[in-house]
C-alpha cells in the first residue's frame, strides 16, 4: 500500500500536519503516526475520514491513482499487446 507515500504527499500540498489531521478527520494522532510509519491500517472507516478531509478517494489515498484508471491503463496496455500479435501475425 502506498498510504504513507500519499499520506506524507498530502500532509504537505495541505499544508498541514499530523496533529492537525488527526482533529480534524477525528482520527487518534498515534494512528495516523503508524500509517506514516508504513503500517497497513485497520480501520477503513478512519482511513474513509482522512480521504474525505482531502478530498480525494479511497482509491487514490491508498493507491495512489484511482482503480478505475489502473483498469483503463491495464486495458489500453492489453490492447496495444494485442495489436502488435496480430500485426505480427499477419505480416
Amino acid at each position: 500500500m502506498r498510504l504513507k507515500h500519499q499520506l506524507e504527499q498530502l500532509l504537505v500540498q495541505n499544508n498541514m500536519n499530523a496533529t492537525q489531521l488527526s482533529k480534524r478527520a477525528n482520527v487518534p494522532r498515534q494512528t495516523i503516526a503508524n500509517w506514516l510509519m508504513g503500517q497497513a491500517p485497520k480501520n477503513f472507516d478512519q482511513v474513509k475520514r482522512v480521504a474525505d478531509q482531502f478530498n480525494v478517494t479511497l482509491d487514490h489515498l491508498l493507491y495512489g491513482e484511482s482503480v478505475g484508471q489502473s483498469l483503463i491503463n491495464e486495458l489500453m496496455s492489453k490492447r496495444f499487446e494485442i495489436r502488435i500479435i496480430r500485426e505480427i501475425d499477419s505480416g
